[in-house]
Protein backbone atom coordinates (compact mmCIF):
# COMPACT_ATOMS: atom_id res chain seq x y z
CA UNK A 1 0.00 0.00 0.00
CA UNK A 2 2.90 2.37 0.76
CA UNK A 3 4.41 1.69 -2.66
CA UNK A 4 1.06 2.35 -4.35
CA UNK A 5 0.68 5.67 -2.52
CA UNK A 6 4.30 6.63 -3.22
CA UNK A 7 4.34 5.85 -6.94
CA UNK A 8 0.84 7.26 -7.34
CA UNK A 9 1.98 10.55 -5.78
CA UNK A 10 5.07 10.61 -7.99
CA UNK A 11 2.90 10.00 -11.05
CA UNK A 12 0.56 12.86 -10.14
CA UNK A 13 3.49 15.23 -9.59
CA UNK A 14 4.99 14.23 -12.96
CA UNK A 15 1.69 14.84 -14.73
CA UNK A 16 1.37 18.28 -13.14
CA UNK A 17 4.99 19.12 -14.05
CA UNK A 18 4.80 17.96 -17.67
CA UNK A 19 1.26 19.14 -18.47
CA UNK A 20 2.34 22.74 -19.36
CA UNK A 21 4.80 21.33 -21.91
CA UNK A 22 2.11 19.10 -23.36
CA UNK A 23 -0.31 22.02 -23.53
CA UNK A 24 2.38 24.10 -25.25
CA UNK A 25 2.73 21.50 -28.00
CA UNK A 26 -1.02 20.95 -28.14
CA UNK A 27 -1.75 24.66 -28.60
CA UNK A 28 0.87 24.93 -31.35
CA UNK A 29 -1.08 22.36 -33.37
CA UNK A 30 -4.52 23.91 -32.91
CA UNK A 31 -6.20 26.16 -35.44
CA UNK A 32 -6.95 29.71 -34.39
CA UNK A 33 -10.68 28.98 -34.29
CA UNK A 34 -10.11 26.02 -31.94
CA UNK A 35 -7.94 27.78 -29.37
CA UNK A 36 -10.82 29.03 -27.23
CA UNK A 37 -13.28 26.24 -27.86
CA UNK A 38 -15.16 24.70 -24.94
CA UNK A 39 -14.64 21.99 -23.92
CA UNK A 40 -10.90 22.32 -24.69
CA UNK A 41 -9.41 20.19 -27.45
CA UNK A 42 -6.73 17.92 -25.97
CA UNK A 43 -5.93 15.98 -29.15
CA UNK A 44 -5.69 18.21 -32.25
CA UNK A 45 -6.31 16.63 -35.63
CA UNK A 46 -3.66 18.62 -37.53
CA UNK A 47 -0.64 16.74 -38.82
CA UNK A 48 2.28 17.99 -36.70
CA UNK A 49 4.82 17.56 -39.51
CA UNK A 50 2.74 19.58 -41.97
CA UNK A 51 1.93 22.24 -39.35
CA UNK A 52 5.56 22.75 -38.37
CA UNK A 53 6.73 22.63 -41.99
CA UNK A 54 4.30 25.42 -42.90
CA UNK A 55 5.47 27.42 -39.90
CA UNK A 56 9.14 27.11 -40.85
CA UNK A 57 8.34 27.97 -44.46
CA UNK A 58 6.25 31.06 -43.66
CA UNK A 59 8.25 32.58 -40.78
CA UNK A 60 11.75 33.79 -39.96
CA UNK A 61 12.19 31.33 -37.08
CA UNK A 62 15.31 29.71 -38.57
CA UNK A 63 17.00 33.10 -38.93
CA UNK A 64 16.09 34.05 -35.36
CA UNK A 65 17.31 30.66 -34.16
CA UNK A 66 20.64 31.09 -35.96
CA UNK A 67 21.17 34.54 -34.44
CA UNK A 68 20.32 33.29 -30.97
CA UNK A 69 22.60 30.25 -31.16
CA UNK A 70 25.47 32.33 -32.54
CA UNK A 71 25.27 35.16 -30.00
CA UNK A 72 24.56 32.90 -27.02
CA UNK A 73 27.38 30.48 -27.86
CA UNK A 74 30.04 33.14 -28.40
CA UNK A 75 29.06 35.16 -25.32
CA UNK A 76 28.99 32.00 -23.21
CA UNK A 77 32.45 30.96 -24.39
CA UNK A 78 33.98 34.38 -23.70
CA UNK A 79 32.25 34.89 -20.35
CA UNK A 80 33.19 31.42 -19.12
CA UNK A 81 36.87 31.97 -19.95
CA UNK A 82 36.86 35.36 -18.22
CA UNK A 83 34.99 33.93 -15.22
CA UNK A 84 37.54 31.12 -14.84
CA UNK A 85 40.46 33.52 -14.50
CA UNK A 86 38.53 35.97 -12.32
CA UNK A 87 37.24 33.26 -9.98
CA UNK A 88 40.63 31.58 -9.73
CA UNK A 89 42.26 34.91 -8.87
CA UNK A 90 39.75 35.65 -6.11
CA UNK A 91 39.84 32.12 -4.75
CA UNK A 92 43.60 31.49 -4.72
CA UNK A 93 45.42 34.81 -4.42
CA UNK A 94 45.53 37.28 -1.55
CA UNK A 95 46.06 40.86 -2.72
CA UNK A 96 45.00 44.36 -1.80
CA UNK A 97 41.51 45.19 -3.02
CA UNK A 98 40.44 41.55 -3.32
CA UNK A 99 37.52 41.95 -0.90
CA UNK A 100 36.43 45.17 -2.59
CA UNK A 101 36.58 43.50 -6.01
CA UNK A 102 34.42 40.66 -4.73
CA UNK A 103 31.94 43.19 -3.38
CA UNK A 104 31.83 45.05 -6.70
CA UNK A 105 31.10 41.82 -8.58
CA UNK A 106 28.27 41.10 -6.17
CA UNK A 107 26.84 44.62 -6.30
CA UNK A 108 26.55 44.50 -10.10
CA UNK A 109 23.93 41.77 -9.74
CA UNK A 110 21.80 44.03 -7.53
CA UNK A 111 21.23 46.60 -10.26
CA UNK A 112 18.12 45.94 -12.37
CA UNK A 113 18.92 45.85 -16.10
CA UNK A 114 16.34 48.57 -16.80
CA UNK A 115 18.68 51.08 -15.08
CA UNK A 116 21.52 50.15 -17.43
CA UNK A 117 19.70 50.05 -20.71
CA UNK A 118 19.82 53.81 -21.49
CA UNK A 119 23.54 54.34 -20.63
CA UNK A 120 24.51 51.22 -22.54
CA UNK A 121 22.44 52.28 -25.54
CA UNK A 122 24.10 55.73 -25.59
CA UNK A 123 27.58 54.22 -25.31
CA UNK A 124 26.89 51.67 -28.04
CA UNK A 125 25.46 54.40 -30.24
CA UNK A 126 28.73 56.34 -29.89
CA UNK A 127 30.79 53.28 -30.86
CA UNK A 128 28.31 52.29 -33.61
CA UNK A 129 27.63 48.94 -31.93
CA UNK A 130 23.87 49.34 -31.85
CA UNK A 131 21.88 47.10 -34.20
CA UNK A 132 24.81 44.65 -34.41
CA UNK A 133 25.16 41.11 -33.15
CA UNK A 134 28.66 41.99 -31.93
CA UNK A 135 27.23 44.60 -29.58
CA UNK A 136 24.64 42.13 -28.32
CA UNK A 137 27.37 39.56 -27.71
CA UNK A 138 29.32 42.10 -25.65
CA UNK A 139 26.24 42.86 -23.54
CA UNK A 140 25.49 39.19 -22.88
CA UNK A 141 29.11 38.63 -21.91
CA UNK A 142 28.96 41.52 -19.44
CA UNK A 143 25.72 40.18 -17.97
CA UNK A 144 26.99 36.64 -17.43
CA UNK A 145 30.59 37.18 -16.25
CA UNK A 146 29.67 38.21 -12.65
CA UNK A 147 27.38 35.25 -11.97
CA UNK A 148 29.87 32.90 -13.65
CA UNK A 149 32.64 34.27 -11.44
CA UNK A 150 30.62 33.62 -8.30
CA UNK A 151 29.70 30.10 -9.39
CA UNK A 152 33.31 29.15 -10.12
CA UNK A 153 34.74 30.87 -7.04
CA UNK A 154 32.56 28.71 -4.83
CA UNK A 155 33.68 25.65 -6.74
CA UNK A 156 37.39 26.51 -6.65
CA UNK A 157 37.15 27.08 -2.89
CA UNK A 158 36.21 23.42 -2.42
CA UNK A 159 39.30 22.09 -4.21
CA UNK A 160 42.24 21.22 -1.92
CA UNK A 161 45.13 23.64 -2.33
CA UNK A 162 47.59 20.85 -1.51
CA UNK A 163 47.23 19.47 -5.05
CA UNK A 164 48.30 22.77 -6.56
CA UNK A 165 51.11 23.17 -4.05
CA UNK A 166 52.43 19.72 -4.97
CA UNK A 167 52.37 20.64 -8.66
CA UNK A 168 54.21 23.88 -7.90
CA UNK A 169 56.89 21.98 -5.99
CA UNK A 170 57.31 19.69 -9.00
CA UNK A 171 58.08 22.72 -11.14
CA UNK A 172 54.70 23.62 -12.62
CA UNK A 173 53.95 27.31 -13.19
CA UNK A 174 50.80 28.98 -11.89
CA UNK A 175 49.12 28.76 -15.30
CA UNK A 176 50.33 25.19 -15.70
CA UNK A 177 48.78 24.32 -12.34
CA UNK A 178 45.52 25.96 -13.40
CA UNK A 179 45.27 24.11 -16.72
CA UNK A 180 46.66 20.74 -15.62
CA UNK A 181 45.27 20.40 -12.10
CA UNK A 182 42.46 22.83 -11.32
CA UNK A 183 40.48 22.88 -14.55
CA UNK A 184 40.30 19.06 -15.02
CA UNK A 185 38.91 18.83 -11.48
CA UNK A 186 36.43 21.62 -12.16
CA UNK A 187 34.72 20.27 -15.25
CA UNK A 188 31.31 19.98 -13.60
CA UNK A 189 31.48 23.53 -12.23
CA UNK A 190 32.61 24.95 -15.55
CA UNK A 191 29.86 23.13 -17.45
CA UNK A 192 27.25 24.31 -14.93
CA UNK A 193 28.48 27.88 -15.23
CA UNK A 194 28.54 27.78 -19.03
CA UNK A 195 25.06 26.25 -19.15
CA UNK A 196 23.51 28.92 -16.96
CA UNK A 197 25.31 31.66 -18.91
CA UNK A 198 23.94 30.19 -22.13
CA UNK A 199 20.40 30.10 -20.74
CA UNK A 200 20.62 33.73 -19.58
CA UNK A 201 21.76 34.81 -23.04
CA UNK A 202 19.19 32.59 -24.77
CA UNK A 203 16.22 34.02 -22.85
CA UNK A 204 17.31 37.69 -22.65
CA UNK A 205 14.76 40.11 -24.10
CA UNK A 206 15.27 43.66 -22.78
CA UNK A 207 18.67 44.39 -24.33
CA UNK A 208 17.95 42.30 -27.42
CA UNK A 209 14.83 44.31 -28.20
CA UNK A 210 16.47 47.67 -27.45
CA UNK A 211 19.83 47.32 -29.18
CA UNK A 212 18.62 45.46 -32.29
CA UNK A 213 16.31 47.24 -34.73
CA UNK A 214 16.64 45.11 -37.84
CA UNK A 215 14.32 42.10 -38.16
CA UNK A 216 17.14 40.15 -39.82
CA UNK A 217 19.12 40.34 -36.56
CA UNK A 218 16.33 39.56 -34.09
CA UNK A 219 16.81 37.02 -31.35
CA UNK A 220 14.20 34.34 -30.66
CA UNK A 221 12.73 36.23 -27.71
CA UNK A 222 12.22 39.36 -29.81
CA UNK A 223 10.93 37.42 -32.79
CA UNK A 224 8.30 35.60 -30.75
CA UNK A 225 7.14 38.85 -29.18
CA UNK A 226 6.44 40.21 -32.67
CA UNK A 227 3.41 37.91 -32.84
CA UNK A 228 1.75 40.05 -30.18
CA UNK A 229 -0.22 42.55 -32.24
CA UNK A 230 -2.14 45.59 -31.08
CA UNK A 231 -5.52 44.10 -31.86
CA UNK A 232 -4.79 40.37 -32.19
CA UNK A 233 -2.42 37.73 -30.91
CA UNK A 234 -1.24 34.81 -33.02
CA UNK A 235 -1.23 32.26 -30.21
CA UNK A 236 -0.60 29.30 -32.47
CA UNK A 237 2.55 30.88 -33.95
CA UNK A 238 3.76 31.94 -30.52
CA UNK A 239 3.38 28.42 -29.13
CA UNK A 240 5.02 26.85 -32.19
CA UNK A 241 7.96 29.20 -31.89
CA UNK A 242 8.14 28.51 -28.14
CA UNK A 243 8.40 24.78 -28.84
CA UNK A 244 11.26 25.41 -31.28
CA UNK A 245 12.98 27.67 -28.72
CA UNK A 246 12.56 25.12 -25.91
CA UNK A 247 13.91 22.05 -27.71
CA UNK A 248 17.62 23.13 -27.75
CA UNK A 249 17.52 23.93 -24.03
CA UNK A 250 15.86 20.60 -23.33
CA UNK A 251 18.66 18.71 -25.10
CA UNK A 252 21.21 20.89 -23.30
CA UNK A 253 19.84 19.83 -19.91
CA UNK A 254 19.67 16.19 -21.00
CA UNK A 255 23.35 16.08 -21.97
CA UNK A 256 24.71 18.12 -19.06
CA UNK A 257 22.30 17.17 -16.28
CA UNK A 258 24.87 15.32 -14.18
CA UNK A 259 27.34 18.18 -14.47
CA UNK A 260 24.66 20.67 -13.47
CA UNK A 261 23.67 18.73 -10.36
CA UNK A 262 27.24 18.25 -9.15
CA UNK A 263 28.47 21.68 -10.23
CA UNK A 264 25.72 23.74 -8.59
CA UNK A 265 25.95 21.90 -5.25
CA UNK A 266 29.73 21.65 -4.96
CA UNK A 267 30.19 25.32 -4.17
CA UNK A 268 27.89 25.13 -1.17
CA UNK A 269 30.27 22.98 0.86
CA UNK A 270 32.76 25.72 1.58
CA UNK A 271 32.29 29.47 1.19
Amino acid sequence: MKKVVFFGSVGIVCIIAFFPFYWLINTSLLREVDLFSYPPIFFPRRNPFIAYYNYFANSHILLWLKNTVLVSSISTLISTILAIFAAYSISRFRYRGRTFLTFVILITQMLPPVLLIIPIYVIFLSFKLNNTLIGLTIIFTILTVPIGTWFLKGFFDTLPKELEESATIDGASQLGTLFRITLPLSVSGIVATATWSFIIAWDEYLFASTIINSQQKWMLSVGLSSYLGQYSVSWSDIMTGAVVATIPLGFLFMFFQRYLLSGLTAGSIKG
